[in-house]
């Protein structure tokens, strides 16, 4: 058996990787698969897209949604807010809805999302029966609310359904990638011939989350049963790129795709071992298939559980939350999870069927009343301690306002402690049961033919996000550029004027010595002459870019300066009417 596999054992159940480390922190809810029906049984992962999920065969993009990504540069920076920190506003009818600003940045960012996606996976063949995820439009981030903290709430469930678009990017990317190794799918995009993407935007998009398929992104992976793998020709792709997939081992029979995820008897037996020998509930560190711990030479496992610090980094807990001070909400549930299995095998029967009618009585009420004996928290977020979620007490009197708040999915009730907690992250994009335009808003039905293609995104839109982004940094002399495509770009717009939304066909206006001049010239010579001496950071840009690059700078070598303006004006910004210079401080 393969060094890679690594064996875990949690709760009686035996899962196996090949290229995880450790099992994420929750196992969600396994839905049930009958062969000959369709298995995709369980809710619409796209509500859920922050958390490892079952392998569904209709979304083979959704091991790759990033976890906890980075909203910076150009591209992915407007998605950059906190629910406690984003603007809304109120529009012409006393509603909430999100600041136009932020609203219009999110419509841009979504019409290129979807455009690249649509671009990505042209030709590629696609599993029959894949449902790509809807935009972050139908989430309802356009839509007003009643209240300013539902139409926050909303808003935040509509940017995490960004990463779903990201994701099917991602999964377009890497297809392409595995089947041609050899092929830069950007050029898909910046040689596009009627819609080409400008070389720079494309460029930032390979270094988001979207376009780096490295271990530098973590993302959420996906669980599979050993009875039935719904990707045969993805999880060979997964593999090759280090998704992480975890699979189930069942006493049933064995799909013949997943035979290699198969221990053996003594790897389950090591982990087994190694679990009797930790602290936690599980073996945190998978045991490799043949390790040989306990042998001559090998070394006793030890418990790689986080424990909880209880200094200045984490506020005091309140009395009777249950919380300990350092233990976030992950922690807090699988350990209230663990001691309540303990009290439920120690129960008597009477105390069972109490306790059981006491929760049926508490799932029956849609909020706890005045007369209830329940106790309700709710789980916030803490800015002065970096985002950490603490568990508040509610009163009475916060109960009703605050209970709308929260749906179904988001709401924990403890019939040991007759306790409801309150908590967001339970769900990222729930929909709020206080909100009644959200549960009267019907899903649009499924199309009876395929979707038109999306509009593509104006020129404009992809420029503005180079020039916002970069516009706010000042421009040092040439000699102090650093060494990356950002200052190679900013030298030729902010300082010589080049359009960056010049085209690709050849200039036109050419005399012999420009000609002469451009088929003397190498790429590397202009480089300096530009001012960056490091040309090997720059090699990404295409080679269509760099003609149009070597022709603009000719132009500006061999004309006389009476006759500058003749340069056309597509290529060059400071011409008869320099707008670049009338918008630009820099310049």
């Amino acid at each position: 058996m393969s060094n890679d596999l690594h064996v875990f054992v949690r709760d009686g159940q035996v899962y196996t990787s090949l290229t995880a480390l450790l099992l994420p922190d929750v196992i969600p809810y396994e839905p049930p698969w009958d062969p000959w029906e369709d298995y995709d049984r369980s809710p619409d992962d796209s509500d859920t897209p922050l958390t490892t999920r079952w392998a569904y065969g209709t979304r083979p993009w959704f091991p790759l949604i990033p976890l906890n990504p980075s909203f910076n540069g150009p591209i992915f920076e407007c998605l950059n807010h906190s629910r406690f920190l984003l603007l809304t506003e109120v529009d012409t009818q006393g509603k909430h809805i999100l600041h136009c600003d932020i609203r219009g940045k999110w419509v841009d960012l979504e019409q290129k999302l979807l455009w690249c996606m649509e671009r990505l996976g042209a030709g590629l063949l696609i599993p029959w029966g894949t449902k790509l995820p809807r935009p972050p439009t139908a989430y309802g981030y356009q839509r007003s609310h009643t209240d300013a903290n539902l139409a926050k709430k909303v808003a935040m469930r509509s940017c995490n359904a960004f990463l779903l678009i990201a994701a099917t990017c991602s999964w377009h990317i890497m297809s392409r990638q595995y089947r041609n190794p050899g092929h830069a799918w950007t050029a898909l995009l910046t040689d596009d011939p009627k819609y080409p993407i400008p070389a720079e935007w494309v460029l930032e998009l390979s270094r988001s989350f979207v376009g780096d398929l490295t271990t530098n992104v973590p993302r959420t992976g996906a669980l599979i049963s050993s009875i039935h793998c719904p990707w045969q020709v993805q999880l060979p792709m997964f593999e090759r790129f280090l998704i992480l997939i975890w699979v189930r081992q069942t006493s049933a029979a064995v799909d013949s795709t997943l035979r290699h995820y198969v221990p053996s008897e003594a790897a389950i037996a090591r982990a087994t071992e190694a679990l009797q020998w930790g602290q936690t509930h599980d073996s945190t560190w998978g045991q490799p298939d043949d390790s040989s711990w306990g042998q001559d030479g090998g070394e006793q496992p030890v418990s790689a559980a986080p424990e909880a610090h209880a200094d200045s980094l984490f506020p005091i807990p309140q009395p009777h939350s249950g919380q300990m001070r350092g233990e976030d909400w992950k922690t807090f549930f699988v350990r209230r999870r663990d001691v309540n299995k303990k009290k439920e095998e120690t129960e008597t029967p009477a105390r069972r069927q109490s306790r059981q009618s006491r929760e049926r009585a508490a799932m029956n009420h849609s909020i706890p009343g005045k007369s209830s004996t329940a106790v309700v928290f709710e789980w916030q977020s803490n800015d002065e301690f970096g985002g950490f979620y603490e568990c508040i007490h509610l009163t009475k009197a916060e109960i009703p306002m605050t209970w709308t708040l929260y749906s179904k999915s988001t709401r924990v009730y403890d019939s040991f402690r007759n306790e409801w907690d309150l908590c967001d992250v339970l769900d990222p994009t729930s929909v709020p049961n206080g909100d009644w335009e959200e549960d009267d808003f019907p899903l649009p039905p499924a199309p009876s033919e395929p979707a038109p293609a999306p509009l593509p995104p104006p020129l404009s839109s992809f420029l503005r996000d180079i020039e916002t982004h970069f516009g706010r940094y000042e421009v040092a002399p040439s000699a102090q550029y650093t060494r990356s495509v950002e200052r190679f770009v900013s030298i030729l717009h902010f300082h010589l004027g080049y359009q960056l939304a010049a085209s690709t066909s050849t200039p036109r206006g050419r005399s012999t010595t420009f000609n002469d001049w451009a088929r003397k010239t190498h790429w590397t010579h202009l480089c300096k002459l530009i001012g960056d001496d490091d040309n090997a950071n720059i090699t990404s840009i295409p080679d269509a870019q760099k003609h149009v690059i070597t022709c603009f700078i000719g132009y500006l070598v061999t004309l006389p300066q009476s006759q500058l303006s003749d340069i056309p004006p597509d290529l060059w910004d400071l011409g008869s009417q320099p707008s670049l210079s009338a918008s630009n401080a820099h310049i």
